[in-house]
């Protein structure tokens, strides 16, 4: 029930509903809407609504039945014996809020006209016993995002997904009092990537949506609206562009084989067999090693292979050809941005042609401001309804910068990169000039695209992070300290456009903290990032809070080398990989400084050792069982089992890659005696990785992470032992 300051009153929240039934109307018609139409009044009306049944629905959460009263804006304007008026949008001039609005309009002029989009005013007015909140913005995002700002100022968190990660404040907490607050998101991009899920979990959506998520990139999109009406922009695209619409291998439409025998015996061309794109044009692929490569690969090796020859202007027109129908009217008719990459670690063509046209970074910014002109002619027809953004990799070959100038015309506004340093380590921050290593080599091309005063590219650049890369596999890797200098330096170096690998659907034990952390931070970089983290332990697992920040910073410390360990990084151009030397039954383990077996090299780049991380982890283990034995609040207990599930999932990881690289050593000394030991023990870490699916899951396209076995990413060292020792 509502407390005393609420009792006998009515707590309004007013929102325009347009031509809609009601205000819970029209915050549920977002199919109805063509979220594509930049111009539609019907889109701000349902975001809006949304937002004032957001605040509605969290009330009654915390207050309890009945819930406020949701209401069209000038209906609330007549109502009376209120105690608290929320007003999503400015209220009708015939209100006294509305005139107290143009009040602050007026002491404020300034700071309206130059309020960023997607930013909000927060503004209250006292009248007679009630208090009016006033939530105003520019733009439907702006009023969705003063909604949860007003919500998180009376003490609601969304930590994590659903009913089990949203803290609730107390009932005190709602009293209406006077709240001023004007604010704006630093990065105008806060996006979320992931390969392995889709967006059918409305709980997800919520989650995004609360933490001011704005773009998704996922490996399905099946709920379009649903995801434009809170304000997530979608992407489309990726490594497997070439598979779908410049594949050697697919027919190529309206060409047959002109030795067919069928064409000689009087039968229709449509009954002859069509030549593939490689047999009609073999001059359109990539020239590799002296001849032209049909290499795109598909299945488990869709999106590697070699790339075409973006220098052949048939071939780069049919691709955009393609590309630009797909985007009208095809499987990415929803998109608003496009990931317009090429293969993944893919071969660039050696023709003579695109040798002079530059490196790989000048060939792929050409081959984009083609397909903007393509999609720009298509919009002038009328054909495309909206304006894609095209975004473009900085990734292995494309690292370097572009090393000649770009076209006078290229659309700085709409074209942009994406940095992805997957090459990094995570033991320093990016920027760090101690790693030597690893990272300063990175920061000799990121400074090229970013700050450099003679660069050629002068746009604007995305970030794409990996602080769940593939091969984690969902492990728990905190990364708090990280985040705290790379994101602050990101921003400083002009960053306004980020997301990360990959976002897990479900169950995220630790990883709440690393995406409630990124995405508040991606709001304000300059933030108290310490008293934010005060507060996730404090809010998340009440009384048992210290022990939980002990087990998070140790797991962090244990996890520093979790690139080398679980991932790889590069180090003066060759990749470096501890599970990647298992597999190749490599020599030498550990030619790194950053990794050692068991001890730390006496140097900047010197990090935490194999053995190390091992003890650190009892460590970890003593934490978080200390933890669920002290708690009592069923809340918390949820909380840390599901901790529990991911770190149980973590020790047996790193105790099965601990337990081969002991077999490894054994092996190659001759010790076999003590290897057949080592093997016995890793057995059981390996058995209990292969029955565990829950933690892997859900990912729909890769066999990768069947299970927690296949995704160690080293099953072949495993199964290699096993053969010998068992």
């Amino acid at each position: 029930m509502y407390n005393s300051e609420y009792k006998g009153k009515q707590v309004l929240v007013a929102a325009d509903h347009g031509s809609f039934a009601s205000v819970a109307a029209a915050a549920q018609a977002e199919q109805q809407i063509d979220w594509w139409d930049r111009d539609s009044a019907d889109a701000d009306i349902c975001t809006a609504c949304y937002a004032a049944v957001e605040i509605a629905e969290h009330f009654r959460l915390a207050l309890g039945d009945p819930p406020p009263l949701l209401v069209n804006r000038d209906e609330a304007a007549r109502i009376r014996d209120c105690r608290l008026v929320i007003w999503v949008g400015p209220p009708p001039a015939t209100a006294s809020a509305g005139a107290a609005w143009q009040n602050w309009l007026m002491a404020r002029e300034a700071e309206w006209e130059t309020l960023p989009e997607e930013g909000y005013v927060i503004t209250s007015y006292v009248e007679e016993a009630a208090v009016h909140w006033i939530i105003a913005a520019k733009d439907r995002l702006g009023l969705l995002y003063g909604a949860y700002a007003l919500l998180e100022e009376l003490g609601f968190r969304w930590f994590g997904l659903g009913a089990a990660g949203m803290h609730l404040p107390p009932p005190k907490q709602l009293e209406p009092r006077m709240i001023e607050l004007l604010d704006y998101p630093r990065f105008h991009t806060r996006g979320v990537y992931s390969e392995h899920i889709n967006d059918s979990s409305t709980e997800l959506l919520d989650w995004l949506g609360r933490n001011r998520v704005n773009f998704a990139s996922l490996d399905h999109i099946r709920n379009p609206h649903a995801l434009q009406k809170r304000g997530i922009r979608i992407c489309m695209g990726g490594h497997n562009i070439l598979y779908r619409f410049l594949n050697p291998h697919a027919e190529y439409p309206g060409s047959y084989d002109d030795n067919d025998s069928s064409l000689t015996m009087g039968i229709a061309p449509a009954q002859a067999r069509p030549l593939t794109y490689a047999e009609a044009h073999p001059e359109w692929f990539g020239f590799i090693d002296g001849k032209r490569s049909f290499n795109v690969g598909e299945g488990d090796r869709e999106g590697f292979g070699d790339n075409f020859c973006t220098t052949n202007p048939d071939a780069v027109r049919e691709l955009c050809r393609r590309l630009t129908d797909d985007l009208t009217d095809g499987e990415w008719k929803h998109a608003d941005y496009l990931n317009f990459w090429m293969l993944d670690n893919g071969n660039w063509c050696q023709c003579s042609h695109c040798r002079d046209a530059g490196n790989c970074s000048t060939r792929m910014i050409l081959l984009v401001h083609a397909l903007r002109k393509h999609l720009d002619t298509a919009v002038e027809s009328g054909r495309l309804k909206r304006r894609i953004n095209i975004i473009f990799p900085i990734y292995h070959e494309t690292l370097p910068a572009p090393d000649r100038p770009l076209p006078e015309d290229f659309d700085y506004s709409s074209c942009y990169p994406t940095y992805f340093p997957i090459e990094r380590c995570f033991l320093h921050p990016l920027s760090d000039p101690r790693c030597t290593e690893s990272n300063q080599e990175l920061m000799e091309t990121f400074l090229p695209w970013t700050t450099d005063g003679d660069r050629y590219y002068r746009g604007e650049v995305f970030m794409g992070e990996y602080y769940n890369v593939g091969s984690f596999a969902a492990c728990p890797v905190p990364l708090m300290t990280i985040m705290k200098q790379d994101i602050p330096f990101y921003y400083e170096s002009g960053i306004r456009h980020f997301h990360y690998m990959h976002l897990t659907g479900g169950q995220w034990g630790t990883l709440t903290l690393t995406n409630y952390q990124l995405y508040r931070m991606l709001w304000n970089p300059s933030a108290d990032t310490e008293r934010m983290l005060e507060e996730y332990y404090e809010l998340y697992y009440g009384s048992e809070a210290e022990r939980a920040r002990g087990f998070y910073e140790t797991l962090e410390e244990a996890m520093r080398n979790s690139k080398y360990l679980k991932h790889y990084q590069y180090s003066r151009g060759s990749r470096h990989s501890l599970t990647g030397y298992l597999r190749e039954d490599a020599a030498e383990l550990f030619p790194l400084q950053h990794m050692q077996y068991d001890a730390r090299a006496d140097s900047s780049n010197a990090g935490i050792s194999l053995t190390e991380c091992v003890q650190l982890l009892s460590v970890c283990r003593r934490l978080l069982d200390s933890a669920l034995d002290h708690a009592r609040d069923e809340v918390v207990v949820a909380r840390l089992l599901e901790d529990e599930l991911r770190f149980a999932y973590l020790e047996d990881m790193v105790h099965y890659i601990y337990g081969l690289v002991r077999i490894h050593s054994f092996a190659k000394s001759g010790a076999d005696s003590r290897a057949r030991r080592a093997f016995q023990r890793v057995r059981r870490f390996a058995e209990s990785l292969e029955h565990n699916t829950i933690a892997v899951s859900p990912s729909t396209r890769f066999r990768l992470y069947d299970n927690g076995l296949k995704a160690s990413w080293c099953e072949q060292a495993y199964l290699r032992y096993k053969a010998r020792y068992e």
